[in-house]
């Protein structure tokens, strides 16, 4: 059963773009989960030093890259859908990702409260 993603807010596309949970797509959807776990990991680690400042600048663009691929080819965008990818900041395209991984999954996502997320005890 497809699923039905609308990124008019995102994209500017009127129409929700269906989506087949194939194989294929669930896969690449674990990957993209994992490559963002990755990044956070990374980040939480804080080593210091040329190697390590590289390192992870080069998990950046390659999270970066493999983002937008994944937004790009699930959604089967042409190449004037996925140029706006360009004028969008790194965490709206992150967070059009995690929708589209939310939706191919069937998570249904809600906002964190203060509590949960430790701002309030």
């Amino acid at each position: 059963m497809s699923v039905k993603i609308n990124v008019a807010k995102e994209l500017g596309i009127k129409k929700a773009i269906e989506v087949e949970p194939t194989n294929k797509v669930v896969r690449d959807t674990w990957k993209i989960q994992k490559t963002q776990v990755k990044m956070k990991i990374k980040q939480a680690s804080r080593a210091d030093g040329e190697d390590a400042i590289e390192e992870m600048l080069d998990l950046m663009l390659e999270t970066q890259d493999e983002i937008i691929s994944y937004v790009t080819n699930t959604l089967r965008l042409t190449s004037a859908q996925a140029k706006k990818i360009d004028d969008m900041t790194f965490n709206e395209t992150v967070d059009l990702a995690n929708k589209i991984s939310a939706e191919i999954l069937g998570i249904k996502t809600v906002e964190a409260t203060e509590e949960e997320v430790g701002l309030e005890a």
